[in-house]
């Protein structure tokens, strides 16, 4: 987030009218945007509020038809997406973007919302938060030992963001291990299930959602790092897999995929293949920046979004700034 006095000056360049100059420039590229989790539906309705007025909303489907079929997009369009599929879409999420009439995308982790297992990531922060030590010493892959001060609630988050930062860069084998290790270091208890605040959505909630105009595309079946996949059948079956099993509980083709975490260095180019052989028709990054008629369908960028955002970073984000 910005710091006060970037905030004082993007406030002066807004009254300016340098906002509405930058919109206007950035008109012809496609913004998309990515979200992932929802509580506060006020704060949500004055983002939906501002894309009504200043933008075109379009669905994914649409976005494939403009890379693919050569179908025009309204200047200033703008695509949302979600990701992973927690039940607060459904309460907090949806209702407030159908009020507004903007069309959603929601890219689905398929063994979470099956209860196999719940987010890593998840798991991580859960299990700092749980923790019944004031301390403790972590070895990760390769002999380097993080140490935390977990003596309040607030430092016990903030150990739990850096280890599943950290995370991200180890092997799927080494972060199951470290991740399954946990509970027994912070002497915390795990529940099989993801608890209520880190619940997914049902597939009936899945299925009522589709009816109502929802659109879902695929995000793997445990959200690895995909690029750290060296086995090809564990890489297709991620993708694949988890597009095959959305299939099945709604009983439509499924044609748009997500990358978990969604950088560059954790996609490759097997995955990207990967994707374009499941049948796939648009896949999305965590890349930042708009999207022009000659981005590649397979590698769109997106702009991250969350309502928690303060309005002017909001709006300067989606004008391209």
């Amino acid at each position: 987030m910005p710091s006060p006095l970037k905030s004082a000056a993007a406030t002066a360049f807004h009254h300016a009218g340098g906002l509405a100059a930058v919109r206007w420039l950035n008109r012809q590229g496609l913004r998309i945007l990515m979200y992932h989790r929802f509580s506060d539906r006020a704060a949500l309705a004055r983002q939906c509020a501002h894309i009504r007025k200043y933008y075109q909303p379009v669905s994914m489907a649409i976005v494939s038809e403009w890379l693919h079929a050569g179908r025009s997009l309204p200047p200033y369009a703008l695509a949302v997406t979600v990701d992973d599929g927690y039940s607060d879409f459904q309460e907090a999420g949806y209702p407030v973007f159908a009020e507004y009439g903007i069309p959603v995308t929601v890219f689905l982790v398929t063994d979470f919302l099956d209860g196999k297992s719940w987010l890593w990531f998840d798991r991580v922060v859960y299990a700092f938060g749980q923790a019944k030590v004031s301390e403790a010493s972590i070895e990760m892959p390769g002999g380097n030992v993080l140490h935390f001060k977990l003596d309040s609630a607030a430092s016990c988050r903030a150990a739990g963001r850096r280890l599943a930062d950290l995370a991200v860069a180890l092997s799927p084998a080494n972060r199951r291990e470290l991740v399954g290790e946990l509970p027994r270091l912070l002497k915390a208890e795990m529940p099989q299930q993801a608890p209520p605040e880190y619940g997914p959505l049902s597939w009936d909630a899945v299925r009522l959602l589709a009816a109502s105009g929802v659109e879902f595309g695929a995000h793997t079946k445990t959200h690895p790092i995909l690029s750290a996949l060296t086995d090809p059948e564990e890489l297709r079956e991620e993708i694949a897999g988890s597009k095959a099993r959305i299939e099945a509980e709604l009983d439509r083709p499924v044609l748009h995929f997500c990358y978990p975490n969604g950088k560059m260095r954790d996609i490759g180019p097997a995955a990207e293949e990967a994707v374009r052989a499941a049948g796939m028709r648009t896949a999305v990054t965590a890349e930042p920046g708009l999207n022009q008629i000659d981005q590649d369908a397979f590698l769109l960028r997106r702009i991250g979004a969350d309502p928690s955002h303060q309005e002017m970073y909001f709006a300067r984000s989606l004008a391209g700034l």
